[in-house]
């Protein structure tokens, strides 16, 4: 049921990334090769690090007094540690479009897959997260071939289940996943990212009209971004897959 690439008598295994957006009933899921993960990371804390350097020295600048250069420092940090598509500001939107073109960076090197999908939300999170695995099958894409063992690992932002509900050991069971974890989204940029890509393509799909300067900021980088991609050999597989 789920995925790997077999080469040279080893099994390629991936990391999967789930967000949700109640309002339009979908989630979001990043998937990408489990090597590749150390890699993002890496370049999306950098991001973050680049940025709070940036306005370290624009607060230095400024020359405040003790009291006040902690509060602009503080909110700063607040403004930083949370990237997400609902509340993106000039701020926030110089990280996200960096983290964007981080995405579609490491999917145009490859050839180690990295790519996103939007699907819908189903009755319940396990049904949503079985209905995704479900169609990946039916996908048959070609850096993605059917085993029936995996060691790929299952992440998704915290939420609440139903007191004594073994969900993680339900999702593991009936998705043939190794592990299943329940992380909170504040404290990880693939989660982040995941909440960008998502509230990217539920505009997009829905065809919704946004005022936020930021928010077609980073809209416009990525239709760029995703006009170049389409682009690219036959034989890759397309970074955003609405299923």
């Amino acid at each position: 049921m789920l995925y790997v690439i077999y080469m040279q008598n080893k099994f390629t295994e991936f990391d999967f990334f789930m967000d949700e957006d109640m309002r339009s009933k979908r989630i979001g899921i990043l998937c990408m090769e489990k090597t590749l993960t150390p890699a993002i990371t890496q370049a999306l804390f950098r991001v973050k690090e680049e940025a709070n350097e940036f306005h370290k020295k624009r607060i230095d600048s400024l020359k405040l007094d003790g009291i006040d250069r902690a509060e602009q420092i503080k909110l700063t940090h607040r403004q930083l540690r949370e990237i997400k598509w609902s509340s993106l500001n000039l701020m926030r939107s110089f990280i996200a479009s960096a983290f964007i073109k981080q995405f579609f960076y490491h999917w145009q090197k490859g050839p180690l897959p990295i790519m996103f999908f939007n699907t819908p939300f189903m009755n319940n999170h396990h049904d949503s997260i079985s209905h995704f695995f479900d169609k990946l099958t039916a996908l048959k894409i070609e850096t993605l071939a059917d085993i029936e063992n995996s060691n790929s690992v299952f992440f998704l932002d915290t939420f609440t289940t139903t007191s004594g509900y073994r969900f993680e050991e339900k999702v593991r069971n009936s998705c043939n996943v190794s592990r299943c974890f329940r992380i909170d989204s504040r404290a990880h940029d693939l989660i982040q990212l995941t909440d960008l890509l998502l509230g990217i393509t539920v505009s997009k799909r829905e065809g919704k009209e946004t005022s936020n300067k930021s928010k077609i900021r980073v809209l416009n980088i990525f239709d760029w971004l995703e006009k170049r991609s389409k682009n690219k050999k036959p034989f890759y597989s397309p970074p955003i897959y609405y299923i």
